[in-house]
């Protein structure tokens, strides 16, 4: 025989309607945005994975000072079983200040994808990089002007070995809007001057069973023999990079596998969330239900059959939103992912792949996860016996004592007894609460802590302009002042900057740098944990020679992760001559030297790049974090809030008998629940702040580089009025809950 139960199911539903549509679209939400984020991430990841052989991705590369004698090379080619390509580039600029690293034709390494147009056919002709094109509105068919000479673009491109736009290996963050990569003919190359120019070498080694641990340790081989190589052809290693640490390389895939990680938590965190929603709700239920539940045991209906009922409505729900959720993703979600993608990372042409483990994470698990806590939930609700559920003793403790009040007001008093009547509702409303407010507070977070670390690092800045030289020249530019620098690594393969100042700079001025002094920046002081007197152990890259720095002091520059001395010791502890220096401060540009001189010029667009780059590639994500935190919030307070009401619905039928409104019922009731929840929001911006905190230091652990964590402070009360506005928004909705409420049903429920 049909089981009378699953008539209950749909009416069930009917009768709660406005409570499991809200559940249903917040589900589809939720799982819509991760099913479409998992098919576009694992798409893009797969054709990305896939470059590396598609487009012949080198396995590292190298800079020398000067062009390679062929038996350099030859040697290198049959000493380590690799074949060596010449990338000569040169690094130009266009009339924005922007720079432009041109490359010749690619046709055996480091290929490109074409997205669209086509690669130089003649002299005159350019293609540049999509995304940077995207941000600076560059289509094809305009004029481009490198270094006095201008271009005609024919194609937007994604370099296989630049899928993230890093000027240099070393530098925090990669940035799409004032640096590209770009293709010129052979005679356009060699028509621009010299100033700029890198003599870089990419090789591809034969053997392609090497994994990469076995590339790794490779590559460290090739650039210890090739430091010492080189020195017998009068020529050295300016710069060396293995595949592995190339960040230009590697950083968007890193990148990508992390985000799935955090997409998984966040539907995870939510799902749990919801099933204590879910469970509270099917709690209440049983319990307003009990003579009818207690009757149907008394029947011969058992627990499992019960519990199974109870199961099926939110079971149900779940796998109609993950339907639908997964619908939307696969469709229309999934392109706007992509499309965030793509507007941060140059990444080639992708095709859609359908997996099992996107339908996994978004259907099975959120169902195991449902099914798991309300049957915990279900089953503790229903151990009683069927006399206990007809007589409605439902307490664990029948003769549990009533908490003594203080001689408040009665509507004091009255609330109060809500409030400890609804612990568990209440629980499950601030642990919602406590979530919302930590994603409302990630998305209102990083805007400001970029403009915050961009003004600093303004206010920071030793001069406008900072002259890196490829040998100590003189110049006569007035306010020059020389200083020194190099770099090292830590124990993290960090590059760490070491520079060696002037006593009596008039540019780093706030310490006296006199002989024997040390200090850090304060950006490595905080990331590490360092203090004064601490001795740290940094080496050099190539020769493997370790250096010992203890620290004095910090120094307030926090755009970089750099080391300050005595420029007398730099030279000392660096082998060098006592005149020796690598570079110009100063605030007027220099003109009197070659430019072929020059490795580099360091400006404030220089040091705020990473702020910049972040504000740009992260600026679409964090603010639909804070509009799915408010989602949360409503949801949450109108669920629970809705559920205590219902809860309470004779009790309420009842006052209205005696005369009370519906406002004074609000009053009590809804009153009740804003004190709780204006009290969960107090106290989880302080705990969110905690969290958020911890999760920053490690999160940038991770990093190269260091940003300031600061938190605006208009951003605690800002958080605490948008929740409160988003239980005005529930409290007029539930009014009219109340209003409905009839003084019949009082008389209904009496024995």
């Amino acid at each position: 025989m049909k089981n009378p139960l699953l008539k209950r199911i749909p009416r069930e539903l009917k009768d709660d309607l406005g409570k499991y549509i809200a559940l249903f679209l917040f589900l589809t939400l939720t799982i819509g945005f991760v099913s479409g984020f998992l098919v576009a991430d694992n798409s893009m990841k797969k054709a990305y994975d896939n470059s590396f052989e598609d487009y012949d991705i080198e396995n590292g590369h190298f800079i020398l000072d000067k062009k390679a004698d062929n038996e350099l090379l030859d040697y290198a080619e049959n000493e380590y079983n690799i074949k060596i390509y010449e990338l000569f580039c040169k690094d130009k600029e266009n009339p924005d200040g922007h720079i432009v690293r041109l490359y010749l034709p690619r046709t055996d390494i480091n290929r490109l994808d074409v997205m669209d147009g086509e690669l130089p056919s003649s002299d005159g002709e350019i293609v540049l990089d999509r995304l940077y094109a995207e941000n600076n509105d560059i289509s094809i068919g305009d004029d481009y002007t490198v270094d006095d000479k201008t271009f005609k673009v024919t194609g937007l491109v994604a370099f296989s070995d630049y899928s993230a736009l890093f000027k240099k290996n070393t530098d925090m963050m990669f940035d799409a809007n004032k640096f590209t990569v770009a293709v010129i003919s052979e005679n356009d190359f060699n028509s621009l001057s010299e100033a700029g120019l890198e003599y870089e070498y990419a090789w591809l080694n034969n053997d392609t069973s090497l994994n990469d641990d076995d590339q790794k340790e490779l590559a460290d081989k090739i650039m210890i023999d090739l430091a010492g190589k080189a020195a017998e052809y009068d020529n050295s290693i300016t710069d060396f990079v293995a595949r592995q640490d190339n960040q230009a390389i590697k950083f968007t895939g890193d990148d990508m596998g992390g985000d799935a990680v955090m997409i998984h938590t966040l539907l995870y965190i939510v799902m749990v969330v919801l099933s204590f929603a879910f469970a509270v709700t099917t709690k209440s239920t049983i319990e307003q239900e009990s003579k009818v539940i207690g009757t149907l045991r008394a029947s011969g209906y058992t627990r499992t059959e019960l519990a199974a009922h109870f199961l099926a409505v939110p079971l149900v729900v779940t796998l109609l939103g993950a339907i639908a959720g997964n619908i939307i993703g696969y469709t229309g979600m999934k392109f706007i992912v992509a499309d965030m993608y793509y507007h941060s990372y140059s990444l080639p042409t992708y095709k859609t792949i359908w997996n099992a483990s996107a339908f996994v994470s978004t259907t099975v698990v959120p169902l195991i996860i449902i099914f798991l806590i309300n049957l915990l939930i279900i089953c503790t609700s229903l151990s009683h016996t069927p006399l206990q559920f007809i007589r409605g003793e439902l307490s664990k403790s029948r003769r549990k004592r009533v908490i003594k009040l203080p001689n408040w007001k009665f509507l004091s008093r009255f609330r109060t007894r809500v409030i400890l009547q609804n612990i568990p509702a209440f629980t499950t409303l601030f642990v919602g609460i406590l979530f919302a407010s930590i994603l409302l507070m990630f998305g209102l977070l990083f805007s400001p802590l970029l403009s915050h670390f961009k003004d600093q690092v303004v206010d920071s800045k030793f001069s406008n302009y900072q002259y890196v030289l490829k040998a100590p020249v003189p110049t006569s530019t007035e306010g020059a002042e020389k200083y020194c620098v190099t770099s090292l690594i830590n124990d993290k393969d960090e590059e760490i900057t070491i520079y060696g100042i002037q006593n009596d700079s008039e540019y780093v001025n706030d310490k006296s740098f006199e002989p024997g002094s040390i200090y850090l920046s304060e950006g490595y002081m905080e990331k590490y944990g360092f203090k004064k007197g601490h001795t740290l152990t940094l080496q050099d890259k190539y020769s493997k020679e370790e250096f010992d720095f203890k620290i004095d002091d910090k120094y307030d520059y926090p755009a970089s992760l750099c080391i300050f001395m005595n420029m007398d010791d730099f030279n000392t502890m660096f082998g060098k001559d006592k005149d020796y220096f690598s570079g110009y401060f100063t605030n007027e540009k220099i003109t009197d030297i070659d430019e072929t001189i020059i490795a580099s010029v360091i400006t404030e667009h220089d040091l705020t790049v990473m702020a910049d780059q972040l504000e740009d590639s992260m600026g679409r994500i964090f603010p639909m974090f804070g509009g799915f935190a408010v989602l949360i919030y409503i949801l949450m307070i109108y669920l629970l809030a809705k559920l205590i009401i219902e809860k309470n619905a004779s009790s309420i039928s009842m006052i209205k008998i005696l005369g009370y409104t519906d406002q004074e019922v609000s009053k009590l009731y809804n009153r009740a629940t804003s004190m709780v929840v204006i009290g969960s929001m107090l106290i989880s911006i302080p705990i969110c702040s905690l969290l958020i905190k911890l999760i920053y230091y490690t999160m940038m652990l991770e990093f190269s580089g260091w940003l300031t964590y600061w938190i605006a402070p208009w951003i605690y009360p800002a958080m605490f009025a948008i929740g409160v506005v988003c239980y005005l928004v529930v409290s007029v909705i539930l009014l009219k809950k109340i209003k409905k409420i009839p003084m019949s049903q009082a008389l209904k429920n009496m024995e």
